[in-house]
């Protein structure tokens, strides 16, 4: 079983989009488990989706991660089942109510406390913050703007305003997920800010309405699974964004079993389908 390090250690992985994709996160474990590092925090969004959320509960359950919840676990646990999307629905009919009650156990990303290094300083240190989307929401993009069908990297002018102010001054490092891209950004102000991507879903679109596009397409071009390490070398974080090689082929056959043949083909290549 993982047992978090003091932070002396200095050395954190982030994961984050899980999605119930047990063979992907499987892999990723083994990795981490090789590289020996024994502090992890998982970023959110970790069941909904149409593969095994349940055995992906069961999984996660036997490790002492840390857990911030993302906008998946806040949809299955306070939206009627009438109002919730396919991943969030078939989640919500295959997780017992242990599983249902873990992620309701999961740090709030609206937390100050997450923002401002005070939700775990013992663990992580006082100079580290979280979110899953945004600081201020869980269903905004922190380091990419959609534009059209496509998405950018998001301008330092953006990246400010959305951070909204609410990271504490003293903070040296954020880790943010939602938008399945992994990415690294260092801001003027010295503030590393890292998704380290998807661990189970390399692909995805959404036709949300949002300022420059009315619907976009996530891409990553590969089925590996993603993540993160973070260390402090001479006092700087610096990041390794990390992609793990795993045997995508049987989830991708149970999305499409399961009626989902847009996350069997991002499953398989890494892009959504094309019409």
């Amino acid at each position: 079983m993982t047992k978090p390090r003091t932070p002396s250690a200095q050395r954190i992985a982030f994961v984050s989009d899980i999605h119930g994709n047990l063979n992907a996160l499987q892999a990723v474990i083994e990795d981490i488990q090789r590289r020996q590092i024994s502090t992890v925090v998982n970023l959110g969004d970790t069941l909904s989706g149409p593969l095994l959320p349940q055995e992906t509960a069961t999984l996660l359950r036997q490790f002492d991660w840390l857990h911030v919840a993302g906008n998946h676990e806040r949809q299955v646990l306070t939206l009627p089942l009438s109002r919730q999307n396919r991943s969030d629905a078939f989640t919500s009919a295959a997780i017992d109510n242990g599983s249902m009650t873990w992620i309701g156990h999961h740090a709030d990303p609206d937390d100050s406390r997450l923002h401002e290094g005070r939700m775990w300083p013992d663990i992580l240190g006082a100079d580290v913050a979280l979110c899953h989307g945004s600081p201020r929401s869980d269903v905004e993009y922190l380091l990419e703007t959609p534009v059209g069908e496509v998405v950018l990297l998001a301008t330092a002018a953006d990246i400010e305003e959305r951070l909204d102010q609410r990271i504490a001054q003293h903070i040296t490092l954020l880790a943010c997920g939602h938008t399945h891209v992994p990415r690294s950004v260092r801001t003027a102000s010295g503030l590393l800010i890292v998704n380290p991507g998807s661990v189970g879903l390399p692909a995805y679109d959404d036709d949300h309405p949002l300022p420059k596009s009315s619907y976009h397409r996530i891409e990553v071009g590969s089925p590996d699974a993603r993540y993160a390490v973070v260390e402090k070398v001479n006092g700087q974080w610096c990041c390794e964004l990390i992609s793990v090689a795993y045997d995508f082929q049987p989830m991708a056959d149970l999305a499409e079993r399961n009626g989902r043949p847009d996350w069997a083909h991002a499953l398989r290549t890494g892009y959504m389908p094309r019409a």
